[in-house]
């Protein structure tokens, strides 16, 4: 079944764009430790395009790359809604078509624990590389295992999203044999006087940290910071629930 079709809608009314919206406010200060100072940018797996688009506000060229089709509808109606001009294109990251000349990757909301084969990651930080303008910064985020194993887990069902027009419920559940998480999501939206359901499955890898940097390092990337909190910048403990990397290509 293919992700982010249906619930592209829910995605773009609910609260996880708030989340772009962060990582767009703590980029700078991120920018400035390392002395960076891209002008163009590409947002890897950009989804409903909030972070794309408050980067366009803020002078940016951004080029937006989704595998969802319905997701990148909600992406291009934000950026004519905003008034700024964003390039998003349909394009999967582990075989990415596109021209380079970036001085800023991003992917944000833990879009690489997608790939559920080592080598798709290994594949896709490469395909960053190739992109990236020497000296250029990649800058993602991905769950960890406790997230996933543990916070995920901590309820067999819980309701997401309920409002006057939508329904979402989520149940998770975990492969340890494969470190694989499930997540069942159920949703209803309102169209008149009836409710429309949709079933959609998602999963996610668990990366560890010995894995991601592996594959930075196949990919020819330099870890420059690993961080178990972006805004305090701080390095990732135990029980951290996602983690940030800042790596630069040569």
């Amino acid at each position: 079944m293919r992700i982010y079709r249906e619930f592209a809608r829910f995605y773009a009314r609910g609260p996880y764009p708030e989340y772009s919206r962060t990582m767009a406010e703590l980029l700078p200060r991120v920018l400035e430790r390392f002395g960076a100072k891209p002008e163009t940018v590409l947002d890897l797996a950009c989804g409903e395009g909030t972070f794309a688009v408050e980067l366009a506000r803020r002078g940016y060229r951004v080029t937006g790359v989704d595998l969802s089709a319905e997701m990148l509808g909600f992406a291009r109606k934000r950026a004519r809604e905003a008034g700024v001009t964003v390039e998003f294109l349909q394009q999967d990251m582990r075989s990415l078509d596109l021209p380079g000349g970036f001085d800023l990757v991003t992917c944000w909301y833990d879009s690489l624990n997608y790939l559920l084969e080592y080598e798709d990651l290994v594949k896709t930080f490469a395909n960053v590389a190739e992109v990236l303008n020497p000296g250029g910064l990649f800058i993602f985020d991905m769950n960890t295992r406790y997230a996933l194993s543990v916070h995920w887990q901590r309820h067999p069902a819980y309701v997401q999203q309920d409002t006057m027009d939508l329904f979402e419920v989520h149940r998770p559940s975990y492969d340890y044999e494969r470190d694989i998480a499930t997540l069942r999501i159920t949703g209803f939206i309102r169209e008149g006087e009836i409710w429309r359901r949709f079933d959609e499955t998602h999963r996610e890898r668990a990366y560890t940290l010995a894995q991601i940097r592996g594959a930075l390092e196949r990919a020819g990337l330099e870890e420059l910071a690993c961080w178990g909190s972006l805004r305090e910048m701080a390095p990732p403990k135990p029980d951290s629930g996602r983690v940030w990397f800042v790596a630069r290509a040569p």
